[in-house]
């Protein structure tokens, strides 16, 4: 085995502080089992659902490249 250090937020710790002995496990035990779980299921973060409550929520025209004014309008002189 190899020794790592990790900076864990304090909630999380305490988590599994109290997790490991109702689990009867070791600290570290539960620790490197829950990094295996969470390598060997990457979710990948589904966007379209994410961004459901927002898509087709605007006015307007669907490119604003072509409507020149509102182009100018929200891209700054400078990034143009």
């Amino acid at each position: 085995m190899v020794v790592k250090t990790a900076k864990l937020p304090t909630a999380l710790d305490a988590r599994i502080r109290h997790a490991a002995p109702a689990a009867k496990r070791r600290y570290s035990s539960l620790v490197r089992d829950a990094i295996v779980h969470g390598l060997e299921k990457p979710e990948a973060i589904d966007v379209h659902r994410v961004l459901a409550g927002f898509l087709g929520a605007h006015d307007g025209p669907v490119d604003l490249s072509t409507t020149k004014k509102l182009c100018c309008a929200i891209v700054p002189k400078r990034a143009r």
